[in-house]
């Protein structure tokens, strides 16, 4: 009998691992590299607003610590990725809206803190074609002002009051940012793809960031995840959560982000779903920190995040 239970016993021994070794894999999902916001945040319009500018809300220059508390706020919903934040920095008076932005001091004060809480940061321009920007000496403006602070992680270009990148030029975009460090990133950012370089990818670190809005979530999300699988397995970021998406574009409450139980969130893992390489490092960046809506009233990211003890 003894003999007969062993050898059953072994036998079902067997068939389990012959079943385990016939099972495929579960494949691998993708996930957030980077989670965190834009700086400056934003603001959005009342109720019912369909005017497009003012629609797309107002930029606010937050406290630093409330600041903080918006990326972390992003950054707490999706463990294990790291905070990060798209820095705005130069001219934005002639941006739509227009915004002054941080003096250099205010720089200073902010990025210290971000230093200490470790944000990775990267400074953000915006090239005008029309007043014919400079950007590798934008590069070193900037760099050369604050590439003393640890959080620095490279640089980003925002295209869309330029023009196409050309492989040339983003060659020597990137190569310029690395001048400053080898190990800066540089990000280009617009919402057509055509506005990417066709084939320059340097040597695999780039990042191209969407920023597509006013649309509805699904066909946002479309939008993001064709991107992403367009340029895999280079690096790609979305910057979502744009005011004039809060509401529909008809300003009416009944869609909108602001119907998802928790937007951040409900909305970062829709997007990332639809993403087919697990290897592809992503990044989310959220854009708005308050709500102006009547209805929504309870939005604001300014607080109630778990940030890193800076010691104090």
């Amino acid at each position: 009998m003894n003999k007969y239970l062993l050898f059953m016993a072994g036998l079902l021994l067997a068939v389990t691992l012959t079943s385990a070794l016939r099972t495929p894999p579960t494949p691998a999902s993708a996930s957030y590299t980077w989670t965190g916001a834009w700086q400056p945040s934003r603001i959005s319009a009342g109720d019912g607003i369909t005017a497009l500018d003012i629609k797309i809300g107002k930029f606010i220059n937050l406290p630093k610590e409330a600041l903080a508390q918006v990326i972390f706020n992003v950054n707490n919903r999706f463990p294990g990725s790291k905070p990060w934040s798209t820095w705005a920095v130069g001219d934005m008076t002639g941006l739509i809206p227009s915004h002054k932005g941080l003096t250099d001091a205010g720089h200073e004060a902010y990025l210290s803190y971000m230093d200490k809480l470790g944000v990775q940061v990267f400074l953000e321009i915006f090239p005008s074609k029309k007043a014919g920007t400079d950007i590798p000496e934008e590069i070193d403006r900037w760099l050369g002002k604050f590439k003393q602070h640890a959080c620095i992680a490279g640089v980003g270009i925002d295209l869309e009051y330029y023009e196409k990148a050309t492989d040339e030029a983003a060659k020597s975009w990137d190569e310029r940012i690395k001048s400053h460090n080898p190990r800066y990133r540089m990000f280009i950012r617009h919402y057509s793809p055509d506005f990417m370089p066709p084939t320059y990818r340097g040597k695999g670190d780039l990042i191209f960031v969407d920023h597509a809005s006013e649309a509805t979530i699904e066909d946002l999300n479309k939008g993001f995840t064709a991107w992403a699988n367009r340029f895999a397995p280079t690096a790609c970021a979305f910057q979502i959560g744009y005011p004039a998406d809060e509401d529909g574009m008809n300003g009416s409450n009944a869609s909108g982000w602001w119907k998802l139980k928790d937007p951040v969130r409900d909305w970062g893992q829709m997007l990332v779903s639809g993403i087919n390489n697990p290897g592809q490092e992503l990044g989310l960046i959220w854009v708005t920190a308050r709500s102006g809506k009547s209805y929504h009233r309870k939005w604001d990211l300014t607080k109630g995040a778990k940030i890193p003890d800076t010691g104090k």
